[in-house]
C-alpha cells in the first residue's frame, strides 16, 4: 500500500502500526479511531485520492500542539485529524461497514446452509457429519462448552479450530493459563467455569454476528459484544444458548412503551392489546427477516408512520392502526430491504430474544465414533 502523501510502500495489515506511525511522524496525519475502521486499504485508498486533488486543510481538523512528533517542546506545531467528525468521511466509514456486514452476512449463510461439515469433538470420541449447530450443541450439551447461539456465530470453524488448538496446547479458553497435563486443564475449567470466552477478549469479537451489526449501525460505544456469551452453567438448554443470560435488560413492545423482562410476555401483550400475533406472522420467516421486520417496525413508529400503509400521524399513529386494522404487516418487498438489518434501538433485547425456528436448522445429521 502506497502512502498518502509520498511515494513510500508498506503492507497492511501486517505493517499497520509502522504506516499509521509514519503518517503522524512524517506527516503529522492522525486518522481517528482506526481500528473501528472495517477495510483500511480501501479507506485509504479513497482519500490517497481526494488528497491528491486538494490539501489536507480541505478535508482535515486541525490540531495545535506544543511539540513535534517525537516529543520535543516547540511551540504551535500543526497536526491534521482525519475523522468522522467530517460527513463525507463518516459516509465512508458507514459504508465500509455495511459492505462488511453483507460480506460476513453471505459468509454465514453459506456456513449454515453447508452440510458436509465433519468434525471429531475435541473432547471425546464422537465425529460429526452434517450442520456446525449439531456439533455446537454437543459442545454445550455434552461437555458445558458454551460458545453462544448458533445463529450468531460466524466463521465457526476458524473459532473451533483456535478453541482445539488451546485445548491441545493445554491453554484455558478463558483465562489462557498453561496446565501441566489434560486433566488439570479440565479441572481448571470446570471449578472456574472457564468453559467459555472471556468476554473482554476483543480477538474473538469477529466470531459473532452482533458485533458486526453494532459496527454497522453507527455503534461508537468502543465496548465489544462477548458480553453476549451465556456464563449461565444451568442445565436448561434455553440457557444454554442464552447469549444474553448475563446482560439482558427488560423488552420492550414494538409498538408502544410497555416493558417486560419476559419476551413471552411481551409478545403476548402485542398479541392482546395491538392485535399484532408477532409469532404467527413470521411464523415460516427466517431468523434475519424477523430481525428485519422488528427493525422495520421500530423505525415506523419511531418516525410516525403506519407500519402498513405508511401513513402519518402527528398526534396518534397508533390510534391510526388501530381504527383501520392496520396492525399488520405490508407486502414483504416494503421490509425486507437490506437497511433493515440495523437496530434502530441500541442493545434492543427484543432482537436478543429473537430465536430461530426449529424449521431452519437441519435434522439430517449423523454421528459416529472413532474407531
Amino acid at each position: 500500500m502506497r502512502c498518502l502523501l509520498c511515494t513510500k510502500i508498506y503492507t497492511l495489515p501486517t505493517n499497520e502500526k509502522t504506516f499509521l506511525s509514519h503518517l503522524f511522524e512524517e506527516h503529522r496525519l492522525i486518522i481517528g479511531d482506526v481500528q473501528r475502521i472495517p477495510s483500511l486499504k480501501c479507506y485509504l485508498k479513497y482519500w490517497g485520492v481526494k488528497f491528491s486533488e486538494a490539501s489536507l486543510n480541505t478535508f482535515c481538523s486541525t490540531l495545535s500542539m506544543d511539540c513535534t512528533p517525537d516529543g520535543k517542546p516547540s511551540k504551535n506545531e500543526c497536526y491534521f485529524l482525519l475523522s468522522d467528525c467530517l460527513p463525507e468521511d463518516k459516509a465512508l466509514r458507514m459504508e465500509l461497514q455495511r459492505a462488511k456486514l453483507e460480506w460476513v452476512l453471505a459468509q454465514q449463510t453459506k456456513e449454515r446452509a453447508d452440510m458436509n461439515f465433519k468434525r471429531g469433538c475435541m473432547f471425546c470420541r464422537l465425529i460429526f457429519s452434517g450442520s456446525r449447530a449439531t456439533y455446537l450443541k454437543h459442545l454445550s450439551q455434552q461437555h458445558n462448552i458454551r460458545l453462544g447461539k448458533p445463529e450468531n456465530l460466524v466463521f465457526v470453524d476458524q473459532l473451533l479450530d483456535r478453541i482445539e488448538n488451546n485445548i491441545e496446547n493445554l491453554i484455558c479458553v478463558y483465562c489462557r493459563k498453561v496446565f501441566k497435563d489434560r486433566t488439570v486443564l479440565k479441572e481448571h475449567m470446570r471449578k472456574k467455569l472457564h468453559k467459555r470466552i472471556n468476554r473482554n477478549d476483543e480477538s474473538y469479537d469477529r466470531f459473532y454476528m452482533s458485533n458486526y451489526l453494532k459496527q454497522a449501525a453507527g455503534d461508537s460505544t468502543g465496548t465489544n459484544n462477548l458480553s453476549t456469551i451465556s456464563s449461565d452453567n444451568s442445565d436448561n438448554e434455553e440457557n444454554t444458548w442464552s447469549d444474553w443470560n448475563d446482560e439482558i435488560s427488560d423488552v420492550n413492545c414494538l409498538f408502544c412503551d410497555y416493558l417486560d423482562k419476559h419476551f413471552a410476555s411481551v409478545i403476548q401483550h402485542m398479541k392482546h392489546v395491538h392485535a399484532f400475533d408477532f409469532e404467527d406472522l413470521t411464523r415460516t420467516l427466517n431468523f434475519y427477516q424477523r430481525v428485519k421486520i422488528v427493525n422495520y417496525v421500530r423505525r415506523q413508529i419511531h418516525t410516525g408512520h403506519c407500519i402498513f400503509c405508511d401513513a402519518t400521524s402527528a398526534d396518534n399513529i397508533l390510534k391510526h392502526m388501530r381504527e383501520a386494522q392496520h396492525f399488520k404487516l405490508p407486502e414483504k418487498r416494503i421490509w425486507d430491504q437490506p437497511e433493515y438489518y440495523f437496530p434502530v434501538i441500541e442493545n434492543d433485547s427484543f432482537l436478543c430474544s429473537i430465536e430461530v425456528n426449529s424449521d431452519e436448522e437441519c435434522d439430517e445429521q449423523t454421528v459416529k465414533r472413532h474407531p
